[in-house]
Parts: structure tokens; C-alpha cells; sequence
């Protein structure tokens, strides 16, 4: 299995997935993380208190996946990360749903 480059394409096939699954989205939070996007709040709908959860997909689709320069900014991203963003991003490297096997399964684009 080569890795062929991302195209414009497979960001549009991302950014068209109304709900993610688990592994695409985690990949797209470690990227706002790291490009600075901040979440939005929203209601989360496992709560039955009406709590609040920390939603990156719809930044991640406006700022990150509409950017015509995103895939430039990846490819040439400073891998200096800050230690406050480090800590924050280390547990989805922990989660066992974030693995490249698991991206590979759900997009091609994810995986790239």
C-alpha cells in the first residue's frame, strides 16, 4: 500500500462528512490544536443534564479544511509545538481509535 498525496479532493470529501467517525475526527482536533483553531461549545447530546461539550468539527471544516492553503500549511508545518499544546494533544495518541490503520479504514484522505 503506497501513500499517494492529498489532493483538494480528499479534503472535500473530509469536509463533507456531516459526522465523522471517531478517527477523522480526532485527527481534525490535534490539526485546529495546532493551527491555534479554537472549538466551538455546544450541547452535548450524550448529556442528559444539557451539558456543554468542546466541538472542533465545525472549525475544522471552516478555518482547516475551506483553507485553499491547508495542505501547504501541513506540509510545511514547523513541528515546534508549544508544551501547553503537547500535553493537550498526547492523549489522542493514547486513544486506541487514533491509529493509522483506523484513519486508513475510514478515508483515504484521512490517511494520506
Amino acid at each position: 500500500f503506497k501513500k499517494q498525496p492529498l489532493s483538494m479532493r480528499d479534503l472535500s470529501e473530509i469536509k463533507a462528512l456531516k459526522k465523522p467517525p471517531p478517527p477523522i475526527r480526532m485527527l481534525m482536533e490535534v490539526c485546529c490544536m495546532l493551527f491555534h483553531i479554537q472549538p466551538t461549545k455546544c450541547l452535548d447530546e450524550k448529556s442528559t443534564q444539557g451539558r456543554l461539550r468542546y466541538d472542533y468539527w465545525e472549525p475544522a471544516r471552516r478555518y482547516l479544511l475551506s483553507d485553499p492553503f491547508f495542505l501547504q500549511k501541513l506540509r510545511t508545518y514547523d513541528d515546534t509545538v508549544p508544551p501547553a499544546v503537547r500535553s493537550k494533544i498526547r492523549k489522542y495518541f493514547r486513544d486506541p481509535e487514533f491509529t493509522a490503520e483506523r484513519l486508513r479504514n475510514c478515508s483515504k484522505a484521512a490517511y494520506g
